[in-house]
């Protein structure tokens, strides 16, 4: 909103932020403890909105979460772990990627293009199956795909909007909303949970400009 009475305690929930990243680039659940690729990608989501708001994040930390997701990807940087060491899997490959559209990565670079197809193999797209469906990984691989656009993203949202529309719960109190169970993590997350990140991927065209449109 740019609400300059807002200005002061943004910059210092991003300054907040700044002081805790860890030395190893990244954020974990413990202020300036460790980093996972989860809990990293969700701070540079913020720091991304905080710099699109105008708010001062310095380049230095942004290199340093570049050099911790160097250090969680495989050796061709399209897929990415938890942890480095650990086995990549789509959510935090989907999520790393995005940081890496944030951190500069242009719409032809090959990793992100790799990254992208990994999520269009059949294995990989979304499906309502116990134990398969994952929001979180949806979630951050639709916005991934949102700003390549093209064909990618028109194959993977073919597939996402007719899926989410079609499992909303219709009847009884809990109308309008989609069901945990069978989610990968549906069971910590519950309703609401599940419930956000559908409608958040159902709003990506409004919540967010591709990425590449703007540059």
């Amino acid at each position: 909103s740019r609400d300059p009475q807002l200005r002061q305690p943004a910059q210092a929930a991003v300054q907040y932020c700044l002081k805790h990243q860890s030395p190893s680039g990244g954020w974990r659940y413990k202020p300036g403890v460790e980093s996972d690729t989860s809990v990293t990608g969700w701070i540079v989501m913020g720091l991304q909105s905080a710099r699109m708001a105008g708010l001062s994040v310095p380049t230095t930390t942004l290199r340093r979460v570049e050099r911790y997701l160097d250090r969680a990807g495989n050796a061709d940087q399209d897929r990415y772990a938890y942890q480095p060491g650990q086995e990549p899997s789509p959510a935090m490959t989907a999520e790393a990627l995005l940081c890496r559209q944030y951190l500069g990565w242009p719409r032809s670079h090959p990793s992100l293009q790799s990254g992208a197809q990994f999520f269009l193999a059949p294995a990989n797209l979304p499906r309502w199956k116990p134990g398969i469906r994952d929001v979180y990984y949806w979630y951050y691989a639709t916005q991934v795909l949102h700003h390549l656009g093209g064909e990618p993203w028109e194959q993977w949202n073919s597939v996402l909007r007719e899926l989410l529309v079609e499992k909303q719960r219709r009847d009884g109190p809990e109308a309008g909303s989609w069901d945990p169970v069978g989610d990968y993590w549906g069971a910590q997350g519950g309703r609401l949970y599940v419930t956000c990140f559908c409608i958040y991927m159902l709003e990506v065209y409004y919540r967010h400009l591709p990425l590449y449109d703007r540059l």
